[in-house]
């Protein structure tokens, strides 16, 4: 009876235990397919992620290394700042062992493409890539997409204020090469021992997959913006590793945006001081029928310590050039307060008319405010005053670099034909609260030309290092100078492009041309 009942329940069993190998050995595939799929897209994931990071992380090396300003199309060759950035671009997209990268420009409905020193027209299947830029302003972005009749990862990241996109592409099989191996290793082996991975698979393949689908969960956090939450790190292996990785790369991305935040504010409170700074200045061309004025400001960085402006009251034209000490918003500020000074002439006016034609008084003035700004703080100005009605010039000097004067007819002119006004120079404004200045008068004729200028201009360097100093300035004006004062200035800030070529300015750079024209 009990071998009977054996003998019923031992096929029983067999089938009971048939069933649970069949149910396990299907769980199995099917827990191996969802793992291999979840392992997969997450690997999809970080590709992605990571080709994004290279495409910012490097778009944001090579906006820094550039400096402000934006790139063009001119002449079919890429400019930026009107300037040649083949060097800077060349050694910033070195060759990548694994990324293809390079530029790519919108312009004029168009996108270009700048690489191994050529600049040539984007394809239309690349174009179709990039026209989220201009249509929906998607600034950044990861597409898989059919380039030369090759599968590509492609990612870009476009800064609108330089106007370029930095570009990665990456071959689909290269990037999945690793993902593909582990994939066919997995069922090839998992063909032949089935039986023993199924225990193993039980214990090992759901606390992989778990951790990888926490990772996934993290990569969408981060997508939607959520930069606290944070993987809990699980064992040492490839997978504790990557957890690592993914939250130090929030913490980067977390100390990233609070630096570009800062920056952005920065950024903002400079160009508003831009701006501020930009209203101090009076139109660049101005004449009547007596004179006639244009002047030239260029500061070395987003702010200047330059300034030059004029004051007009019945016969008198008073005119101020002042440069502060340094450059950049600093010495901008110093800017506001001469500015002021000269404002500040109508009210001193109602008690003492005669100032007008007192320019040491009105450097004594000045000096007293530049003296109250702060003791660190001193510029160099010159004032002169000039009545239409007597011809009369009277200046006075605080260490400014003097004027050139010369006369401007139709003849030409030799280096013998200009005079420095060296005389009443005295000391800086700030230098001290009683410092005393000294006015010297002369008479202008018809064709009298004083060209006014900061030492930003002799000062600038060519690639060499070597200044463009007096002597190269005296003979570019002896070449423009019986023009007209916009042709005098534009005339010497062309041979000084000429001169420095791409080197930038090292300090701020101003010239102001006036011209006695009856």
């Amino acid at each position: 009876m009990a071998t009977n009942m054996r003998q019923v329940r031992f096929p029983l069993k067999i089938k009971l235990l048939t069933v649970m190998l069949v149910l396990i050995a299907l769980s199995l595939t099917v827990f191996v397919g969802i793992a291999l799929k979840t392992f997969k897209e997450d690997k999809s994931a970080y590709i992605f992620e990571t080709m994004l990071n290279k495409a910012s992380a490097e778009q944001i090396i090579l906006s820094q290394k550039l400096g402000n300003g934006q790139f063009e199309i001119i002449d079919s060759s890429l400019k930026f700042n009107k300037e040649d950035p083949t060097e800077a671009l060349t050694d910033h997209l070195a060759d990548e062992p694994t990324y293809d990268v390079k530029i790519i420009i919108p312009y004029q409905s168009k996108f270009y493409q700048w690489k191994n020193k050529s600049l040539t027209e984007v394809n239309p299947e690349e174009t179709a890539l990039l026209e989220a830029i201009t249509k929906n302003a998607i600034n950044e972005a990861v597409k898989e997409a059919h380039l030369n009749a090759e599968k590509v990862l492609y990612a870009y990241d476009y800064d609108p204020l330089l106007n370029y996109a930095y570009i990665v592409t990456l071959p689909q099989e290269k990037a999945f090469a690793v993902t593909s191996y582990l994939i066919n290793k997995s069922i090839f082996y998992g063909i032949f021992i089935l039986g023993a991975a199924m225990f193993l698979s039980v214990l090992l393949a759901r606390p992989l997959t778990a951790q990888l689908e926490t990772l996934f969960g993290m990569t969408q956090e981060i997508a939607k913006g959520n930069f606290d939450k944070r993987v809990e790190i699980k064992g040492h292996d490839e997978v504790g590793a990557l957890s690592d990785s993914v939250n130090d790369m929030a913490d980067k991305i977390v100390v990233y945006m609070q630096e570009m935040k800062e920056k952005a504010r920065l950024e903002n409170e400079v160009m508003v001081a831009q701006l501020v700074q930009s209203s101090f200045f009076p139109p660049a061309s101005l004449s009547d029928n007596i004179l006639s004025t244009h002047g030239h400001f260029e500061p070395a960085t987003e702010c200047g310590g330059d300034w030059w402006g004029f004051y007009d009251h019945e016969d008198w034209r008073v005119f101020f050039i002042a440069d502060a000490t340094g450059h950049g918003v600093p010495a901008a500020l110093l800017t506001a307060t001469i500015n002021c000074c000269k404002s500040s002439l109508s009210f001193i006016m109602e008690t003492r008319p005669q100032i007008l034609g007192e320019p040491h008084e009105i450097l004594r003035f000045m000096n007293q405010a530049v003296c109250g700004a702060g003791k660190e703080i001193q510029v160099t100005c010159f004032v002169a005053s000039f009545n239409r009605k007597t011809r009369k010039f009277i200046f006075a000097n605080s260490s400014q670099t003097p004027p050139l004067l010369f006369n401007g007819g139709e003849g030409a002119l030799g280096k013998d034909q200009f005079r420095p006004l060296i005389e009443a120079n005295g000391p800086r404004l700030g230098q001290k609260w009683d410092a005393k200045f000294e006015s010297h008068a002369l008479e202008l004729k018809t064709h009298d030309t004083i060209f006014f200028y900061t030492d930003g201009l002799t000062e600038a360097e060519n690639i060499d290092g070597s200044p463009f100093g007096q002597r190269r300035l005296i003979k570019s004006l002896a070449q423009h100078g019986t023009g007209t004062p916009m042709m005098i200035i534009e005339g010497v800030i062309a041979d000084l492009r000429v001169f420095t070529s791409q080197n930038q300015l090292n300090d701020d750079l101003t010239a102001v041309s006036m011209k006695v024209i009856a």
